[in-house]
């Protein structure tokens, strides 16, 4: 299905297209609404406003897709990292990208729903492609409604998400990997992604050099610009991580046909701290340092539609628990929607960023 509106679903054109091929869990605060799919076990869409469109990037195709078994759906998904490992048919090259489907979609159930909480489950699959062993797991998503740590005063909704994942292996270098796919307006009205750092940090660049127009350094965060228009992927290391802020990473952007701004903002304090706990290779220099704040530029696959940036957050990594290895972290996801002023308002409360520069 190619709309008018491309690839930006309001709240009802979201539930009418998908109702049918998954079922679904939806939660509700003030003028807001959450959707959770039972299909891919994400969240699907984030809205503050419902009014306004899903700040989550949805595949206009999300109904085919589903009956495909693809997993480019969007919304938060879960996967495993490196992806070097796991990801590539040839991995010493990176080559033959590919997506296991025992990782995502899996194969989730609701195996508990309630007014502002469920959990989804999965048994997951995973192949080491450097030796092809094979681990198998199971990944539970505990997912509860929230309320914001401050009164920001503006339209808004959060979401708790605690992923523990389980694998039958040891003594394997993991993490967890959490991956928001967000909306742009593409060239003409990009989005910007905007990390808090210490000064004088050094973010990376994963996959090539991202050029000087695509990003700032300033003195206490980073910006990217997300526009879907070319494949790049900067990274942020531990040493240049400010953990004092719970708030690690946010996207802001003008919401197309519309007056307002949207931010998206994920709070964890569950990530690795230092380079031995972050195991995810950078493909453009794979020796080097290693980042565990992340954000992707896509480039868009059809003139028609306008394809997606993401937020990502390396997790927790995996540690020997009983007969195999285990991840548990928690994280955050909120969604505000408001006038720019209010929008820069809450960006300086959570991200202790002041006026920055956005594209």
């Amino acid at each position: 299905m190619i709309r008018n509106e491309m690839n930006y679903f309001r709240l009802k054109d979201l539930k009418s297209e998908i109702s049918t091929v998954t079922n679904l869990v939806e939660f509700y605060h003030d003028e807001g609404s959450i959707i959770i799919s039972e299909y891919g076990g994400r969240v699907l869409g984030l809205f503050p406003l419902i009014s306004e469109y899903n700040l989550l990037w949805i595949n206009p195709s999300i109904k085919a897709a589903i009956h495909s078994k693809d997993f480019l759906i969007g919304g938060e998904r879960y996967w495993i990292s490196p992806e070097r490992t796991f990801f590539y048919k040839d991995p010493e090259n990176f080559k033959e990208w590919f997506c296991p489907s025992g990782i995502d979609p899996a194969n989730y159930m609701i195996t508990k729903r309630s007014q502002n909480e469920c959990c989804l489950e999965s048994k997951i699959t995973l192949i080491n492609q450097f030796n092809k062993e094979s681990y198998n797991g199971k990944i539970t998503r505990k997912l509860r409604l929230i309320m914001e740590p401050v009164n920001t005063g503006i339209n808004y909704i959060g979401i708790e998400i605690i992923d523990d994942c389980i694998v039958d292996a040891k003594n394997i270098g993991m993490n967890g990997w959490s991956i928001a796919q967000c909306i742009t307006g593409g060239k003409t009205s990009p989005g910007t992604v905007l990390i808090p750092t210490k000064t004088n940090s050094k973010p990376l660049s994963y996959f090539r050099k991202v050029p000087d127009n695509r990003r700032v350094i300033g003195d206490n965060y980073i910006a990217f610009k997300i526009d879907a228009a070319d494949i790049y992927k900067i990274a942020i290391r531990p040493e240049d991580i400010d953990f004092n802020r719970p708030a690690k990473i946010g996207y802001i952007l003008k919401i197309p046909n519309s007056d307002k701004y949207g931010l998206l903002i994920k709070f964890s304090d569950d990530i690795p701290k230092n380079q031995d706990q972050c195991f995810d290779i950078p493909r453009e220099k794979p020796d080097s340092k290693r980042g565990v704040i992340q954000s992707y530029n896509d480039d868009s696959f059809s003139p028609n539609v306008v394809s997606f940036g993401e937020i990502e957050l390396q997790l927790k990594s995996f540690t020997p628990w009983k007969n195999g290895s285990r991840s548990k972290a928690k994280h955050e996801l909120f969604g505000y929607v408001g006038d720019k002023e209010e929008i820069f308002d809450v960006i300086e409360i959570y991200l202790g960023i002041s006026n920055p520069v956005i594209y």
